[in-house]
């Protein structure tokens, strides 16, 4: 039997990706309220990743990343993490505190920009989650976020490893944010597990 992965082209990809704008726009809103700077997040690129090959979507595979996870049960169960690269976690984390507090080692970053970190992984991630449940009408219940700075290789291995009886790939959500014209790039991947993905394509008729 060929997996849903095999069955995916164009139309399931731009779906996929109009459900991103939506979350992008409503996250975007979101940030801006809760910093009170200007916020814009796009999202350029969506696509299926091999689980092998997702350290290699970053600059340095090899680095310490920020990861926020958040588990989504109901009608669907799914993973979503999203991770910021060094460079890009630091820049979030100064912008998020205000100045109050200047970041030079992701390693040292404290409870408060842990909490604002997991903040903005609940309105980027939850937001997508959202619109997902907004265009499909599926119950979706998102659980509150996890945080943990590792190497993206530690991270996303315990993710497949709760996968890797049903598929080797899981899809990748590029998103750009732009907050008073710093711009960082976040890493999304959406996880579905068992056969959620096909779920969400056929509640659109897509499969």
């Amino acid at each position: 039997m060929s997996s849903v992965y095999d069955r995916m082209g164009d139309k399931h990809l731009d779906f996929l990706k109009e459900i991103g704008n939506v979350g992008a726009g409503n996250a975007a809103t979101a940030l801006s309220t809760m910093i009170n700077k200007k916020v814009d997040i796009t999202v350029p690129n969506v696509k299926t990743v091999p689980i092998a090959k997702v350290p290699f979507i970053l600059p340095n595979p090899e680095e310490l990343v920020v990861g926020i996870k958040m588990d989504v049960l109901g009608d669907v169960e799914m993973e979503t993490l999203l991770i910021f690269d060094s460079k890009g976690a630091k820049e979030l984390i100064n912008l998020l505190m205000m100045g109050m507090v200047t970041v030079e080692d992701i390693t040292q970053i404290g409870d408060m920009e842990k909490s604002a970190m997991k903040e903005v992984g609940n309105i980027i991630c939850g937001s997508y989650i959202t619109a997902l449940a907004n265009f499909t009408g599926l119950y979706l219940d998102p659980l509150p976020p996890d945080i943990s700075v590792d190497m993206i290789s530690a991270i996303i291995s315990e993710v497949s490893l709760q996968i890797a009886y049903t598929d080797d790939r899981i899809i990748f959500i590029e998103t750009l944010l732009n907050i008073q014209d710093v711009e960082i790039t976040g890493y999304i991947f959406m996880i579905p597990k068992g056969e959620s993905l096909e779920k969400i394509f056929k509640s659109m008729g897509l499969m």
